[in-house]
């Protein structure tokens, strides 16, 4: 018997290969490999995808709009860069030829189980009928030997409800992306009076409008000012702020009242000591939207950089998979196992030696689950050298699973009531007890204040009284991980496509900064849309097709009946888009000109106080830093060609000059504008790596 095995990507076909036979043979069909092994009377092969190799594409291309007429072709015929991909597809169609049993596994998510049946499907099988008989799964969480082992020993069947749900959703993001696109882009062109490239999407405009409609509370907000009476306290030859207990005092005649009253006293009491002890259990395991939280908040690094990370780390074999939505780890990973396996890491031995003392190892789980896989948790498998960031998260996510081990942790919270004059004022402390799990996890930090003892009654001396004047403040503006936090709290997107939709809002320049703000273009398109069509912003919508999606995953909804379903309310909304295209193009063109503006001034120039712009020479192409008071100033700075540059709200601490973010692949270097200062180190780093 002969049986083809097909894996998501090259390195975990090999890992599959060495899992079922350290006999295995590597074989290679033009620049593609591939693995040969013999098991109990089957001859094994086992080849690779590299991930997607088909994809959607309009049969006909053209620019008009509505269009539904698309098929599945292999990624070559469509992308740029990715004529690589022919190599495998014709890997698979060679080894196919002669297979009695297929074995699909491709990650088990709707997306491997989609990627995996197209490879089969097209490359394979070229199109012909599928006997399921034929066809089998693999199911694993970790590319252990021991987890690959045990999915090649107990094969499934192939969830076609998953197959189609994962259609679906490429369908819909198709024609929902493609035809709003075209139609915005089709817009602005005649507002340009050029062509220039748009972008919408079933997750990705609604996303959008919830920035927008932060971004105008922002701007309408009124700041209501108020005043925090406080007073500095010796208590017991120690300084404490205490603040009246009215906290944020609006009224502001009411506020100076209480300043006359105490402005001379001298002396305060004590008038009541509430301690109280808090218990805090351990912190739940990861699934990907936490971990993104937390890797952002500890690391500043985006979701999108998290999970490409994680899905490293995976495909090394060092953590589980990670595009997983569980906080629950079940004892069939063994938990002992892999704190034994931990604790021959010199960073993890004092914490796995302590937690193997335990008679009884039981994680913390949280409530969220996942059918396909359980939360992220480290392998026990000792990583290879990591880059930098690779690192952190590996330690992160070691350091979670840990603490989900240790003793609750013990706080105690202080509460003190403090009179002066009759008016009562307050301060607290709090202080760790017992660290429990926080002495496994050093990214959490706590407020440590020891007070001095203090009773009821006692009499301090004060050494200042005073208010101060502050006002109110406008809501936060999204961060990347808050913005993927609040995705997932609607229910848009899925935890696998949720930060590439806020890096493609990135890369469209809709918005910009870390502390997210819209760009005039990005408020333009959605203002344009929600005078016009408001249903294409309407998360409801998207929400919908979401909810007919997971129907359809547990065989409750028919494919073709959403599809339908969806071509038709696009029908309807691009009837109405066409009618006002003009009006919309308008807009979204005043926009773009406006943005391009915006998005093209670094800073203040350092001569004349004018401002410093991205320019690009008509005469040799090139990009450089120059003063827009040109040419009264000459002022001038290079920059590196061939890569994306924005500006930031940063200044250079070395020379106080404004600083750019250059794109390097995947990362961005914060670089301050002259090239010649000292502060260069990130930067030049960056250029030798890419060298």
């Amino acid at each position: 018997m002969k049986i083809l095995i097909i894996a998501e990507k090259p390195k975990v076909g090999q890992k599959i290969a060495f899992a079922l036979s350290k006999d295995y043979k590597k074989k290679r069909h033009g620049r593609a490999n591939y693995y040969e092994l013999s098991s109990n009377d089957k001859d094994i092969v086992i080849a690779s995808a590299a991930g997607h190799l088909y994809s959607l594409k309009e049969k006909k291309s053209s620019r008009d709009y509505p269009t539904f007429n698309i098929e599945w072709a292999p990624l070559y015929e469509i992308g740029k860069g990715k004529s690589y991909i022919k190599q495998y597809v014709n890997l698979l169609k060679k080894l196919g030829k002669e297979t009695d049993v297929f074995i699909i596994a491709t990650d088990y998510d709707i997306e491997g189980e989609l990627l995996g049946y197209n490879a089969l499907k097209y490359a394979v099988l070229g199109d012909k009928t599928i006997n399921k008989d034929k066809i089998k799964r693999m199911r694993f969480s970790t590319l252990t030997t021991l987890d690959l082992r045990k999915a090649y020993s107990e094969l499934s069947e192939v969830d076609y409800n998953l197959v189609e749900a994962g259609e679906t959703r490429h369908i819909l993001d198709w024609y929902w992306g493609i035809n709003i696109s075209r139609a915005l882009t089709e817009a602005a062109k005649k507002g340009l009076k050029r062509y220039a490239v748009f972008s919408a999407g079933r997750v990705q405009t609604p996303a959008l409008a919830i920035l927008v409609r932060r971004e105008r509370e922002i701007s309408s907000f009124k700041p209501e000012p108020y005043i925090k009476v406080y007073a500095d306290l010796k208590v017991s030859r120690k300084k404490i702020r205490a603040e009246h207990v009215l906290g944020r005092i609006f009224d502001i005649q009411k506020a100076k009242e209480i300043l006359n009253k105490i402005k001379d006293e001298k002396e305060g009491i004590i008038r009541s000591v509430t301690r109280k002890e808090s218990i805090i259990p351990p912190p739940v395991p990861f699934d990907l939207g936490t971990l993104q939280s937390e890797a952002y908040k500890a690391f500043r690094l985006t979701p999108k950089q998290v999970q490409d990370i994680a899905q490293s780390l995976y495909e090394e074999g060092c953590i589980s998979y990670p595009r997983t939505s569980s906080q629950k780890l079940p004892p069939a990973i063994g938990y002992r196992r892999i704190i034994e396996a931990l604790g021959k890491n010199a960073k993890f031995a004092e914490a796995s030696k302590k937690l193997l003392k335990k008679e009884r190892l039981y994680p913390r789980q949280g409530k969220k689950d996942d059918p396909a896989h359980p939360a992220i948790f480290p392998t026990g498998q000792t990583p290879k050298k990591l880059e930098s960031r690779a690192e952190k998260i590996y330690e992160l996510i070691t350091y979670r699973y840990l603490a989900t081990f240790g003793d609750s942790m013990q706080r105690e919270n202080i509460n003190v009531k403090v009179e002066i004059k009759d008016e009562d004022f307050r301060f607290s402390a709090s202080r760790t007890l017992e660290r429990g799990w926080s002495e496994f996890y050093p990214y959490l930090k706590l407020e440590e204040i020891q007070l001095p003892e203090i009773n009821e009654e006692d009499i301090f001396k004060i050494l200042k009284i005073a208010g101060d004047k502050k006002e109110t403040s406008p809501p936060r503006r999204y961060n990347p991980a808050s913005l993927v936090r609040e995705l997932e709290a609607l229910r848009l997107g899925t935890k696998a496509t949720r930060a590439e939709i806020v890096d493609t809002l990135y890369r469209r320049e809709y918005i910009k900064g870390v502390s997210i703000k819209v760009t005039p273009l990005g408020m333009r398109v959605i203002e344009a849309l929600e005078k016009n069509i408001p249903k294409i912003i309407d998360e409801n919508l998207t929400k919908y097709f979401e909810e007919k999606l997971e129907k359809i995953q547990r065989g409750e909804a028919k494919k073709e009946e959403t599809i339908e379903e969806a071509k038709e309310e696009l029908i309807k909304t691009l009837k109405i888009f066409r009618e006002k295209e003009e009006s919309i193009g308008k807009s979204i063109a005043a926009g773009f000109i406006e943005k391009d503006r915006e998005m093209k001034i670094i800073g203040k120039c350092p001569n004349c106080g004018s401002n410093l712009r991205i320019i690009r020479s008509k005469a040799s192409g090139k990009q450089f830093i120059g003063c827009s008071n040109y040419p009264k100033c000459k002022t001038s700075f290079p920059l590196p060609q061939k890569k994306n540059v924005y500006p930031t709200d940063k200044l250079c601490s070395t020379c106080g000059l404004p600083m750019v973010s250059i794109s390097f692949g995947n990362r961005r270097i914060i670089s301050c504008i002259d090239m010649n200062c000292k502060s260069k180190g990130k930067y030049n780093q960056a250029r030798q790596k890419e060298k």
